[in-house]
């Protein structure tokens, strides 16, 4: 996981054709700029451009050895997910931080919804695999700092299968993208 701690960084993300494009290429891994513009229904100029910008930045990299020819350029996500501090007190940085959750609670949200409306495209013994659930818990800051760190230290175990499928290309023929998220927060009483 990368901590982002550069604005410049972070403004690239708020971008919401660039937070589909990274949800899109961490998603599918390794692939060309034209079948990125094809999955984006946009055009591979407008896909090239917006690459650079997040190449600039370490988000994205080429992965020239897959290339069949000098034509062709594939890329991938740079990384397997990031952290951000979201407690800036000076303006410019609020302002950005608040624009980059906005983006990335949009995408969560979209991809929930876009899960729900094609689930019945998904093979029968996939239908059934996804899950959600909600609680409603009455925790101290502490407990819930502690709820964190239990609930990432699940996760953590199949983050490293999922990169290391990533790296070596060496994945189950029935594996699948999974998008997994969670919020927990405090509410007024």
């Amino acid at each position: 996981m990368r901590q982002i701690d550069d604005l410049d960084v972070l403004k690239v993300l708020t971008s919401r054709f660039r937070m589909k494009l990274f949800s899109v290429l961490f998603r599918i891994g390794p692939v060309t700029v034209s079948e990125l513009a094809r999955r984006m229904d946009a055009d591979p100029g407008q896909v090239s451009y917006h690459l650079r910008q997040m190449q600039k930045h370490g988000l994205i990299e080429d992965v020239p050895e897959l290339a069949r020819d000098s034509r062709e350029r594939w890329v991938r996500a740079a990384m397997v997910g990031w952290a951000v501090d979201t407690d800036s007190e000076a303006p410019e940085a609020a302002a950005v931080v608040r624009a980059w959750i906005s983006q990335w609670v949009i995408d969560q949200f979209e991809r929930l919804r876009d899960s729900q409306r094609t689930h019945m495209t998904l093979p029968e013994d996939w239908r059934g695999a996804g899950f959600g659930s909600s609680r409603h818990l009455r925790l101290t800051k502490d407990e819930l700092a502690q709820l964190a760190d239990q609930l990432n230290a699940v996760l953590e175990p199949w983050r490293e299968l999922t990169k290391s499928r990533v790296e070596s290309s060496e994945t189950p023929p029935d594996t699948r993208p999974i998008f997994l998220f969670y919020h927990a927060f405090p509410e007024e009483p």
